[in-house]
């Protein structure tokens, strides 16, 4: 072998070697990018509603004012393109994007029609003229499946964060843990359903009466202040979701479904009990110090996820920013706190160095 030759060869040994060691460890360089994120954190006065507590989560310096367009403004607009994928597929739909725009779909959101209604898995960013993307699903209406329309469209719903959990924890027995969390909360609230769907929870009547108490009181959280990115949600003393955006811009567009499925939680639990800053804080240095694992995104950007903690973490990266961040804690380890008076109005989660 030429000394050449060997002088080439050496680095590109040294990269391979570097890469299994990482890839073994499970570190990621793009971990960097959560950290700094939540170090640039600050939560802020709780608000408490019956049972609910939200602590809303500001940012001293948001470095991405891009305007995201999210899976409704892209549907009303008839930009975006939902189906079935040929003799239609129950894990997998087709989407395409007819539009200039960047197209956001969250993981969790619903959307009806097709074969039998279906959840996003994880959170997609769809690129400008994106044709023909595949992405995961899980079915929400176990009793249906026959064609209402050969188009997805949506009713402007979420899952609940146990339904977000469970989608976004993507494992093998991830189906069946949704349908029966759906039953569930279905036999709690007495509603029933034919075809076993998500959606009749938020179509009964009184259900929809008591989701819109919350909703009178609790949606104008976005406006409080201009620089808030997100939330921290618990019912009684427990924490059910966590969701931080990359700027005020995205939060406010999809604070509406996170606040009517975060009250559908409330309404079928009697958890009491509150949380406070401290708490909160406590649960976004977990988020911060979590051991997280890369992969490639959908469409754009990067996945990393932290699934063997107390939390199921699932972020999206784009640009090596954070696009979105969804924490739930993990069913057989909720995060429970002992019920105390508020102690700080607003609080760093880290001190600015």
């Amino acid at each position: 072998m030429k000394p050449a030759t060997k002088f080439f060869l050496f680095p590109l040994l040294l990269v391979l070697l570097v890469s299994i060691i990482v890839s073994a460890s499970g570190f990621t360089y793009h971990k960097r990018t959560i950290e700094t994120y939540i170090e640039k954190l600050d939560v802020g006065e709780l608000i408490y509603y019956e049972n609910m507590t939200i602590a809303p989560v500001y940012s001293r310096r948001v470095k991405d004012y891009t305007h995201y367009t999210t899976l409704e403004e892209a549907l009303r607009k008839d930009w975006l393109d939902i189906t079935e994928l040929d003799r239609g597929q129950v894990p997998n739909v087709r989407v395409s994007n007819r539009s200039n725009r960047h197209i956001f779909l969250m993981g969790g959101e619903i959307i009806s029609g097709g074969k039998q209604d279906r959840i996003i898995s994880r959170d997609v960013l769809l690129g400008p003229r994106s044709r023909n993307v595949i992405i995961p699903v899980y079915c929400t209406e176990e009793g249906r499946w026959q064609n209402q329309s050969k188009k997805f469209y949506s009713k402007n719903n979420l899952g609940t964060s146990r339904l977000r959990s469970a989608a976004q924890y993507a494992d093998s027995g991830a189906q069946h843990s949704i349908w029966s969390e759906i039953a569930t909360t279905n036999r709690k609230l007495g509603v029933r359903s034919r075809s076993k769907a998500y959606q009749s929870a938020y179509e009964d009547g009184r259900v929809q009466r008591q989701i819109k108490r919350y909703e009178r009181n609790l949606s104008d959280i976005p406006n409080m202040h201009p620089d808030t990115v997100g939330v921290v949600i618990a019912v009684g003393n427990d924490i059910i979701s966590v969701d931080l955006f990359v700027n005020p811009d995205l939060f406010k567009k999809l604070w509406p479904k996170i606040l009517r499925s975060s009250a559908l939680s409330a309404v079928k639990h009697d958890n009491v009990g509150q949380i406070n800053v401290q708490d909160a804080v406590r649960v976004l240095r977990r988020i911060h110090d979590a051991k997280y694992r890369e992969t490639t995104a959908i469409d754009l950007g990067l996945e990393l996820s932290a699934k063997k903690s107390y939390l199921n973490i699932n972020a999206l990266i784009y640009h090596d920013q954070l696009l979105h961040l969804a924490a739930f804690p993990r069913a057989d380890r909720p995060i429970k706190f002992k019920a105390h008076q508020q102690l700080q109005r607003r609080q760093p989660v880290y001190q600015s160095r």
